[in-house]
């Protein structure tokens, strides 16, 4: 009967058989390179076995950099888009370049003066992401917005206020739809701005050996340009991983026409025109006064109207007539419900 401890040691045999397996002579290094079926791994016993890296774990392969690198493509296209509404003028979003690290060295890269770095959710994705704004940028984004030129003037050296941190916020949420819009042929994310900062070291997404995917923007508003930085961690892409191949991420988004074109600039328009506030105004006619009558009025005198109250009223939206509805009150309140939407010949709304 064997010795329970000894019967799993391997002998001298099978040891030299493993030493043989891992230093291979240049044929052999040859032959197996011939036979792999994927690049990067090897094949042991039948079975498909990928070499790791511990120093790099979850690591980017060269598929993987070309997908992210259409992607973000596609998404500075669409920021472009979305900036150049904003600020009435033309802005003009580049991919710098993508590479890829630990977590600590592109933390160490933008720590040289104060920015901006807003921390997204990416749900279903776990974690976190990263945008992080050049002071130049930052600078050139808050002019542009209060009404300025668009060029840098402040000192580089101090952090940003609370307003104007603020009024960044407005640019990710831009950055945020470019986003939605870039990854929606790969997976249908719902990001949400979740922390605003302006110190590196208390920005966590990730270990500081963690491996992450940097992605830069050129940003140029009249003439001048800054960098827009994205840290993206492995861990947050290790779900889309098998996804993110040049074939995959085609397929799943084709390639788009005009047409398409011409619809995502609608919806970007659609987008902001959503947001914008109108006053509106309901008309009761008046009866005609001269300007003795008129300067003659006093508190408690009444002025006799040319329509019954019980009359359909006219609702104007910046001195265009657009509805038409009854008086009436609502919780107390002076009311007009709506009856009938007079068309504008002027104006011709497609959706």
């Amino acid at each position: 009967m064997s010795d329970p401890l000894t019967s799993g040691l391997l002998s001298q045999d099978e040891v030299d058989s493993l030493l043989s397996m891992l230093n291979p002579s240049a044929e052999e290094e040859d032959s197996a390179a011939d036979e792999m079926p994927l690049a990067g791994s090897l094949e042991v016993a039948g079975e498909v076995v990928r070499r790791y890296d511990f120093h790099q774990p979850d690591r980017f392969s060269k598929e993987h950099l070309r997908t992210l690198r259409m992607i973000h493509e596609n998404m500075a296209r669409r920021l472009a888009l979305q900036l150049s509404t904003k600020m009435r003028t033309s802005v003009d979003v580049i991919l710098s370049f993508i590479d890829t690290g630990p977590y600590g060295t592109f933390i160490q890269q933008i720590s040289a003066a104060p920015s901006a770095m807003h921390l997204i959710s990416v749900k279903p994705l776990p974690g976190r992401v990263l945008i992080q704004y050049d002071n130049r940028l930052a600078d050139m984004l808050v002019d542009r917005l209060l009404g300025g030129s668009g060029k840098p003037g402040r000192s580089m050296d101090r952090e940003l206020t609370e307003l104007e941190m603020e009024l960044l916020s407005s640019t990710t949420n831009d950055a945020i739809n470019a986003i939605i819009d870039a990854w929606e042929g790969t997976i249908l994310l719902t990001p949400k701005l979740e922390e605003k900062l302006t110190n590196p070291f208390f920005v966590q997404v990730a270990l500081p050996s963690d491996t992450c995917a940097w992605i830069s923007f050129e940003i140029a508003i009249g003439g001048s340009s800054a960098a827009m930085n994205l840290c993206i961690p492995a861990s947050v892409l290790k779900p889309v991983t098998p996804k993110l191949s040049p074939q995959a991420w085609i397929s799943g988004s084709g390639q788009q026409t005009d047409e398409e074109d011409l619809l995502v600039v609608r919806k970007h328009v659609r987008r902001h025109l959503d947001a914008l506030y109108l006053e509106l105004t309901a008309v009761l006619p008046g009866s005609e006064l001269t300007l003795s009558e008129l300067m003659s009025l006093q508190v408690g005198d009444v002025i006799p109207l040319n329509r019954h109250i019980s009359e359909e009223v006219i609702l104007t939206m910046q001195d265009r007539e657009k509805l038409s509805g009854n008086l009436g009150t609502h919780r107390g309140k002076i009311a007009v419900e709506i009856t009938e939407l007079i068309e504008d010949p002027l104006i011709t709304v497609q959706t």
